[in-house]
């Protein structure tokens, strides 16, 4: 009896899974009114159209009436975890969504009805070893938070402490991965289809997609993130990060320190904590900025959930595994471009403002520098004066935009933890100036740069890279000689779309081809014909022939024109 490949049988059943899923997905965003993006993406040409007309997707109802946002924040939510922690991904790219959109995903929230805790018994043993009474002297079955990865229990350890345990969603890394393997097939498939015609990089998005899932999937990176956040406000009293107890966490089990705080953003709760609302704006909001420009790991997610109150103006950040990180490089332009804005320096904005960007050039160069002059000397100060600098860092961001210059993930994060503490902080202070709390941080770092061990060490780092190049320059230029002797130089050149020039020469020149064969057959079908019998047999057949191919490349002619 032959053996079925378990290989074979595994794809298979992946394509089918995935194509039942993809079904799921173009229902939902249809019923919510997104008939016309399946359209312009191309979904509905080829396999994926064949499938949504044979199930009457593309022709359903357009939905509610609601904004894009909204609608868009809608069907993430009903297509469930994979799905919401993309639409969270895109909260913080507001350079490719458009700010409107990215606010609308910003209110995303994965809250989920909890799973009984019989079902989530299995993976706390699994991860700790042993049953649950060996670890912990109390455990309260009911979750005091239940998201679409993960459910939160209180717990106590036997040698006293209160803790939380975060566990995660039986068989969630599973379905990720499968909803990621479709989303890939889906970017790749728009991608093709919107060459040339579209300005986003889908595939990468899906790429920063997965790639940001898959880390918030790993337990013990966020146990590592956050003994670091921990180790860098070890000397802050006001400021508390959860300890993490790493003999009671796993992959997929992570145990911290219980605090006992609320939310910032219960006002009314601060007489009695003894805390001052004011005081806690501007502490939050000066936490962050030490995040960013002095230890270069921030909180990307510093929402009231995320940020706990404690006793006698002191707080707590939660949650630590969505964070950021900055390069030195990073911090040197965040500097540039807020001296930029500062001072009114239009030429220094429009370098600080590329360095920000993925590596992208803009395609009108003189434009950018005018339109960014013209917010330096317009919208910059009226922003700066009112201290919103993070509305300030938005609108150069839709600058970007406007020119399809796509913001580098890391600033995405960056911009919108910035403007998360914005508003955080307004909501408890109305009369909040971000600019005396982010100035001082930008002078001192610039103070710093001027120190001479500072200066001494950026000259050593340039001159490691003079030494570097003296050192291959020689090799280099003997091989270039050798080669030019030789006559074996060669230079390689890509040109964007002459490959679609080569094929539109090549298939004009098989028509030319076969245009030329049927002219001869004509003509010589024509001479056997008039030759007369027996040739004129000969000559029937010819023509016969030539008819076949004249309407054959007729047809690929009109065929090809209407698919272009």
């Amino acid at each position: 009896m032959k053996k079925t490949n378990p290989v074979v049988f595994t794809k298979i059943g992946r394509q089918a899974v995935n194509t039942v899923r993809f079904a799921e997905i173009v229902q939902v965003f249809v019923r919510h009114g997104f008939k016309d993006l399946i359209q312009r993406s191309g979904l509905h040409k080829g396999l994926p159209g064949k499938l949504l007309h044979g199930l009457r997707l593309v022709n359903a109802p357009v939905g509610e009436a609601a904004t894009l946002g909204a609608r868009l924040r809608n069907a993430l939510t009903d297509l469930g975890p994979s799905f919401i922690k993309l639409g969270q991904v895109l909260s913080t790219r507001p350079d490719l969504v458009g700010h409107r959109i990215a606010q609308e995903l910003v209110a995303l929230r994965d809250d989920v009805d909890p799973l009984p805790f019989s079902e989530m018994r299995p993976i706390l043993e699994s991860e700790l070893g042993g049953g649950v009474e060996d670890h912990f002297s109390s455990f309260d079955e009911t979750p005091i938070a239940s998201a679409s990865l993960s459910q939160v229990y209180r717990a106590r350890l036997h040698s006293g402490e209160d803790v939380v345990v975060k566990i995660q969603r039986p068989e969630i890394e599973r379905l990720i991965e499968s909803d990621i393997s479709l989303l890939v097939t889906l970017a790749e498939w728009v991608h093709d289809y919107q060459k040339d015609k579209g300005v986003f990089d889908f595939p990468g998005i899906v790429e920063e997609f997965a790639r940001s899932i898959r880390r918030e999937l790993n337990f013990q990176i966020e146990a590592s993130v956050a003994e670091q956040f921990a180790h860098n406000f070890e000397e802050e009293e006001q400021i508390l990060i959860p300890a993490v107890f790493r003999e009671y966490s796993g992959r997929r089990v992570l145990t911290l320190q219980w605090m006992d705080g609320i939310p910032i953003d219960r006002i009314d709760a601060y007489e009695q904590r003894n805390s001052d609302p004011g005081e806690i704006a501007r502490q939050g909001c000066n936490t962050l900025c030490k995040m960013i420009f002095e230890d270069r790991l921030f909180h990307a997610d510093p929402h009231p959930g995320n940020i706990f109150l404690l006793q006698d103006n002191r707080i707590a950040f939660l949650d630590l595994g969505m964070a950021g990180h900055l390069e030195e490089s990073d911090v040197q332009a965040l500097l540039a471009l807020f001296s930029a804005m500062f001072q009114g320096d239009a030429h220094q904005c429009v370098e600080a403002v590329q360095h920000l960007t993925s590596g992208m050039l803009p395609e009108d160069s003189e434009s950018l520098a005018h339109e960014i002059s013209e917010f330096i000397a317009f919208e910059a100060p009226v922003v700066i004066n009112r201290g919103e600098v993070a509305q300030g860092l938005d609108l150069a961001v839709q600058i970007m935009r406007r020119h399809k210059l796509e913001l580098a993930p890391r600033f995405s994060l960056l911009l919108k933890s910035l403007v998360t503490i914005e508003t955080v902080g307004k909501s408890l202070d109305p009369d909040l100036d971000m600019l005396p709390i982010i100035r001082p941080h930008v002078e001192r770092l610039f103070l710093a740069r001027l120190k001479p061990r500072n200066i001494l060490h950026e000259m050593q780092a340039h001159a490691d890279g003079y030494i570097q190049l003296s050192r291959h320059a020689p090799v280099d230029l003997a091989h270039l000689l050798k080669q030019m002797r030789s006559g074996k130089l060669t230079f390689n050149i890509h040109h964007e779309h002459l490959e679609n020039l080569a094929q539109t020469i090549d298939r004009s020149s098989k028509r030319n081809a076969v245009s030329i064969v049927i002219a001869s057959l004509v003509v010589g079908s024509s001479l056997l014909t008039a030759a007369g019998a027996p040739y004129a047999r000969f000559g029937s057949i010819g023509f016969l022939v030539a008819g076949v191919l004249g309407l054959t490349l007729i047809v690929s002619i009109v065929w090809k024109g209407n698919r272009s």
